[in-house]
């Protein structure tokens, strides 16, 4: 009896709700606007038409129909019946250019394309006339936007244009014509749009540069940007936000110097104690151009002696300096021992333990690797490592330091426990990660390969975009020399030359790179000793002998995966060691041409143009 009741509760639910459902049901198809869309959504047009026609005859119902209405005499390609009724219609509400516009795409569909471009155009005159009249901008951005939804994207714009020119606010509907240039691909109008906004609203510069990021896809579309500005520039020479995004537009372009340039025209205009210098200094360091830095730096302590950044970048400078001397070969020890002194006066002026020891490292690394001074680097570091300071960054990469000095001085059992006491200090870290490959590096430097590829896979994925790089291409140079060589001969020889270079042996290395080159003058580590060779001839200063290198990779080798490299390398030495401008223009050209996707594409355009002088103003 109990089961009856809850059958018979559930039975009246049910009965219920088809009650509900079918009232509802009802009520909708009672509505004949409604039965007239639901034959069209069925796909039953002829009824869906005989529906229309009646309720067209009364213009009441025109809002409610029109757009179903319409599409439906479209789908039917009955164009007459069409025009027909959007003349009434028009007719009957004069003052809604919708319906104006959808007489034009009536005509576009039957390919009147004269009648379509008569009819839209007089629908702009009339509707920017009366928004100019009225002055109300929002009638013009609805035309242009209806404009835009009906594929007349031409007309959209011309809306616009048409628009600003009546309301006479020649920057009005700067961001709606960007959006259309873009979606058009007309990415030089639309950067020129971008600028006009920026004109009279700076507040939103931040905007303007984080759209132009996302639609600058192309190294020429930044050459482009670069273009529009100067000009802009040219005719407004008082607004600092054109500046300021020609800086931005620079270091998108990896091009710190011409950044640097124009961030020091800015500061000066701006008053705003280097900020904007100090900013490309850093960026510029961080990217490895330290030259640029360096000039960044010095003018921040020269011009801006109150500056707030003034210790940062006395600090910095010295960073900076530091990579130029060991990049400008051959080395000048003398340079190196004065930038020495200069580190010991600045740890004498400095109050802060962390960049005192930063400065130490450094020393000890340039009396290292710089001056042979081995033991008085060992003695700078252990001093060091006594002070109580903890589980710090600055103290594990002393211990690396430390560990790298201890191979140079041929103790590699030393190197390894050091390596692991950071790997295990910092485990899952980018330090720890680093001290991994180091000990990978060890581990390929004694020809133990198979235990060194087992840290590089681990390593691959690492977070640091940098160190999984570095262990990819070790990882690379292992396995495309060792697949046919069982006997790992041929790959212990080249890891015992890059040890000896890593042990400042270059003289040595050298020797055993030209009897490898000999025996084996077909295998396929042939590019990579050429390479490393030109490498050590370079930072020797035989920089012809470096190029006769370089020209064999270019000429036999320029297939392999040092082409590039080959190339690149050619014109720094070209231009930073033989000052033969014309020579490294043309080492960069090829590049560009040969390489489109070289990784050093960016920095190889950015050097030709500077020798060719795009940035002497």
């Amino acid at each position: 009896m109990g089961m009856l009741k809850v059958l018979i509760k559930y039975s009246f639910y049910a009965v219920s709700c088809v009650i509900i459902i079918n009232n509802s049901l009802n009520a909708q198809t009672n509505d004949p606007i409604e039965i007239a869309k639901e034959y069209y959504n069925q796909g039953e047009f002829e009824k869906a038409k005989a529906e229309f026609e009646k309720l067209a005859r009364n213009k009441k119902n025109t809002p409610r129909i029109h757009d179903t209405y319409f599409n439906l005499l479209l789908t039917l390609e009955d164009f007459e019946e069409a025009e027909k009724y959007l003349k009434k219609v028009i007719k009957n509400y004069p003052q809604i250019f919708i319906y104006e516009i959808d007489l034009g795409v009536l005509y576009r569909a039957r390919k009147e394309d004269k009648k379509a471009e008569d009819l839209l155009v007089s629908v702009i005159e009339k509707v920017t006339q009366k928004a100019a009249v009225d002055k109300k901008s929002n009638q013009i951005r609805v035309l242009a936007q209806v404009f835009f939804e009906k594929n007349f994207r031409e007309k959209a714009l011309s809306a616009y244009i048409k628009g600003r020119e009546a309301l006479q606010k020649p920057d009005m509907f700067s961001l709606d014509l960007a959006n259309v240039y873009r979606v058009t691909n007309q990415k030089k109008l639309m950067i020129v749009e971008y600028l006009n906004f920026i004109r009279n609203q700076p507040q939103n510069l931040n905007y303007v540069k984080n759209s132009l990021q996302r639609y600058l896809n192309e190294p020429t579309d930044l050459d482009t940007l670069e273009i529009t500005l100067y000009d802009f520039i040219q005719r407004e020479a008082g607004n600092p936000s054109y500046n300021d995004i020609l800086v931005w537009t620079h270091m998108q372009q990896r091009n710190f110097s011409a950044a640097l340039r124009q961030a020091r025209a800015l500061d000066r205009r701006l008053k705003n104690n280097g900020d904007n210098i100090m900013n490309v200094g850093m960026i510029a360091f961080r990217n490895n151009d330290y030259k640029t830095s360096q000039k960044a730096f010095t003018y921040i302590i020269n011009e801006f002696p109150e500056s707030p950044s003034k210790r940062l970048a006395s600090r910095y400078i010295l960073l900076s300096e530091e990579e130029v001397l060991k990049n400008t070969y051959p080395i000048n020890k003398e340079s190196i021992r004065q930038l020495i002194t200069k580190y010991e006066e600045f740890i004498a002026q400095s109050r802060d333990v962390f960049s005192v020891m930063e400065s130490q490292r450094r020393i000890a690394l340039l009396q290292a690797f710089q001056l042979n001074e081995v033991e008085k680097a060992i003695e700078t570091l252990n001093d060091m490592l006594k002070q109580q300071v903890g589980r710090h960054k600055v103290v594990a990469e002393a211990k690396m330091d430390l560990a790298d000095i201890y191979l140079l001085n041929k103790e590699p059992w030393e190197s390894i426990l050091l390596y692991g006491q950071v790997e295990r200090m910092f485990k899952d870290q980018p330090l720890g990660y680093m001290a991994k490959l180091k000990s990978a590096k060890l581990s390929y430097f004694k020809g133990e390969f198979e235990l060194a590829q087992s840290n590089l896979d681990i390593l691959k994925l690492a977070t640091s975009r940098e160190i999984a790089n570095d262990a990819l291409d070790l990882s690379i140079l292992i396995k495309n020399n060792t697949v046919f060589d069982s006997t790992d001969v041929v790959m212990r020889e080249y890891a015992n030359i890059e040890l000896m270079m890593f042990q400042n042996q270059k003289t040595e290395a050298l020797t055993s790179m030209d009897s490898m080159l000999t025996k084996y003058a077909n295998h396929s580590i042939v590019d990579e000793l050429l390479y490393l060779k030109s490498q050590t001839l370079r930072e020797l200063g035989r920089f012809e002998e470096a190029l006769k290198a370089l020209e064999q990779i270019n000429q036999a080798h320029y297939y392999e995966i040092l082409g590039d490299d080959a190339l690149f390398l050619t014109g720094i030495i070209q231009e930073e060691d033989l000052k033969d401008e014309e020579s490294a223009m043309n080492s960069y050209n090829d590049l560009l041409t040969k390489f489109p996707g070289s990784i050093y594409v960016s920095e190889a355009r950015n050097r030709f143009r500077e020798l060719r002088g795009d940035y002497s103003n």
